[in-house]
């Protein structure tokens, strides 16, 4: 369960179907972005599956119910699920019923089709797999246990980036708010880490955008495997991260912090476009024993930290 110290209150909307040239069915449901549940080894069985967008969020097409007809995925208007993004070819993939299961094939597309993060040419699709076609991220689910994974559902999609999987800027301010709040009520310590990784617009001039969410998604990886506890991480914006560490002084967020620039400076990213060096800036700040009026301030004392790691020459760690 995604249940625990930061859960957020939730609100379920009702769903309707809209019918697509006969093939499969758009679901348009404002709160269902995206689904996790269990693995089920059986995807060849009787039962309906769907494909739910969660990078980027899009409103009006979030889940596509999937029938016994192929249906074609692409950029055209002939295809049987439209998807109107440049890095999406024209007709970029299919997906089709066999005796296996759901199959996903690449139609010769420009950027390929990946599953799990894997390049594929044609492969049997499991419930849980994830599914990129340029830059639209989608997952594949079946009907098993849906109703009883509602919730969860919700709340994954209220508080995830769907890109990088880290927690979203929302829930990390709703989170912000609270642990100020208790820092100053109780007296203790607070840090919060702002990185940033150098010269980001270099990699996507020079790779690609595919290549920089490759980028993006590989530093969430790392990052997110040394957190422990209730160390907060989620997306703050673009390229940007944050680290939300409770009860944390300034020396233990300052170790914390080396940890995390060590950590993606050590190896390079390993990416289609082939090994890519990689570093962050941090900035960290913590209002020890004074204090701290809104998590506005503690935001600001931090990105002004990261400024002048910035400006010092970057792939460093700066204090408050």
């Amino acid at each position: 369960m995604l249940l625990g110290k930061y859960q957020a209150s939730l609100s379920i909307h009702q769903t309707h179907s809209i019918p697509l040239h006969g093939q499969a069915t758009i679901m348009n449901d404002p709160s269902l972005h995206t689904v996790m549940i269990a693995d089920n080894k059986n995807d060849a069985e009787q039962g309906q599956r769907w494909l739910v967008q969660v990078h980027p969020l899009d409103l009006e097409q979030n889940r596509v119910q999937l029938g016994q007809r192929a249906v074609t995925l692409g950029r055209s208007d002939r295809c049987g699920v439209v998807l109107d993004d440049e890095s999406v070819s024209r007709q970029h993939a299919c997906i089709q019923c066999g005796e296996a299961g759901y199959e996903i094939e690449d139609l010769g597309s420009t950027n390929g089709v990946l599953v799990n993060d894997e390049v594929v040419q044609r492969q049997t699709l499991r419930t849980g797999d994830r599914i990129q076609l340029g830059q639209r991220i989608f997952r594949f689910l079946a009907d098993t246990d849906v109703e009883a994974q509602y919730h969860e559902t919700v709340y994954s999609m209220m508080t995830r980036d769907g890109l990088t999987s880290a927690f979203n800027k929302r829930y990390l301010l709703e989170c912000l708010d609270r642990e100020v709040a208790r820092a100053n009520r109780h007296h203790r310590s607070l840090a919060v880490i702002l990185l940033d990784i150098d010269h980001f617009k270099s990699i996507n001039d020079e790779h690609g955008h595919l290549v920089g969410d490759e980028v993006l998604r590989e530093l969430a990886l790392r990052l997110t495997r040394l957190l422990v506890g209730d160390e907060i991480f989620a997306r703050f914006g673009g390229e940007e991260f944050a680290i939300l560490d409770g009860e944390a002084d300034l020396e233990s967020a300052g170790h914390l912090a080396e940890r995390c620039r060590q950590v993606v400076a050590s190896d390079p990213f390993d990416t289609s476009d082939g090994l890519i060096e990689v570093t962050i800036s941090l900035g960290v700040a913590t209002p020890c024993t004074r204090t701290i009026s809104s998590r506005e301030e503690l935001l600001a004392e931090a990105d002004a930290r990261l400024y002048q790691a910035k400006r010092n020459g970057r792939n460093r760690v700066v204090l408050s």
